[in-house]
């Protein structure tokens, strides 16, 4: 029987953690397991989790932090540890085929999320072989905080292009939504982090360094159907508002347009520094003009980016970039 790992990290959540908890329990796929590491909430959190891992003992872990990681540094530390090499692990995970899946705390998972995320990581597996990375992930419904539907599609909402997942696309841009991902167990093994850096991980989203890692070592699929429904509201880390209101809210305000070009660019040098070696000669090409790019003036980032197509989903979020780029 395959083993179905779901990560989730929490951080003050209790008003939506229950219906999210029941969800992903009510899955229709045997093996899953939940795997709960809290961010030092201040809430009620912490009880819910202890009160449902001991109705649910064989199906829920929960760890605490001491200390706040963020939400980046939460997950990607709980996918460290979870895919580690133990000889129990080892011994576990040689006996079956192992899976991971990323959860948020106020979603609500569909009750065949995980068997037809499965199913669609199966058919990559039985193309590129089982030890190849490989990376799954879907579409959602939008929900709002009563759980009334906004949007059919995320990916619509937000006018993703699904089909760019080239290495190029990813390091500029993710169009891989976290809580829809499941990872195979080679992926898990070749991800890379980096050192934490005052106590947060220099990565600005667990998803997307995620994402770079399949495209950098290995495939990624998407399944165009809504596997749960993303609930959005006033406390999301990253939300879904509607693509009008964020074209404003990004033209309005330059200097966080900046901010955010420049943690991508930092982003991409911590991938750089944790996978450089093991990339293939073209592809550590692409990488390092990529990190070049904040040091190689206006018309030199231009150029670099029109070269290796570095670029973002759509033509009003391109022109954005490459005025973004001449500043």
């Amino acid at each position: 029987m395959d083993r179905i790992v779901v990560l989730m990290a929490t951080w003050n959540g209790e008003r939506y953690l229950a219906k999210q908890l029941d969800s992903i329990l009510a899955q229709d796929c045997p093996g899953v397991r939940l795997v709960v590491q809290d961010d030092n909430s201040q809430d009620s959190t912490p009880s819910l989790l202890a009160a449902c891992a001991e109705r649910f003992p064989d199906k829920i872990t929960v760890r605490r932090n001491l200390q706040n990681m963020g939400a980046a540094g939460n997950f990607l530390s709980l996918l460290k540890a979870e895919s580690g090499s133990s000889p129990e692990q080892a011994e576990e995970q040689n006996a079956e085929h192992t899976y991971f899946m990323f959860a948020d705390q106020d979603d609500i998972w569909m009750p065949d999320k995980v068997r037809r995320t499965l199913r669609r990581m199966k058919q990559l597996e039985a193309r590129y072989g089982e030890a190849r990375p490989a990376l799954v992930f879907t579409d959602a419904e939008v929900v709002d905080s009563g759980g009334r539907v906004i949007a059919s599609s995320f990916c619509k909402l937000q006018h993703l292009r699904t089909e760019e997942r080239s290495l190029a696309h990813l390091l500029m841009e993710n169009v891989c939504q976290g809580c829809t991902m499941m990872l195979n167990d080679a992926l898990a093994r070749k991800m890379r982090l980096p050192e934490p850096e005052e106590g947060f991980w220099p990565v600005r989203y667990h998803d997307w360094w995620t994402a770079l890692t399949a495209a950098a070592f290995g495939c990624t699929s998407y399944l165009p159907e809504p596997t749960m429904q993303y609930r959005l509201h006033g406390s999301n880390v990253v939300g879904a508002e509607h693509f009008g209101a964020y074209v404003k809210r990004r033209a309005a305000d330059w200097k966080e347009q900046r901010r955010a070009l420049e943690a991508t660019w930092k982003q991409a040098e911590a991938f750089r520094s944790c996978c450089m070696e093991e990339l293939d000669g073209r592809k550590k090409k692409l990488l390092d003009a990529f990190c070049r790019m904040p040091e190689a003036g206006r018309a030199g980032r231009i150029r670099l980016a029109l070269k290796y197509r570095f670029f973002k989903s759509g033509l009003i979020r391109n022109i954005g970039l490459l005025l973004n780029l001449l500043r």
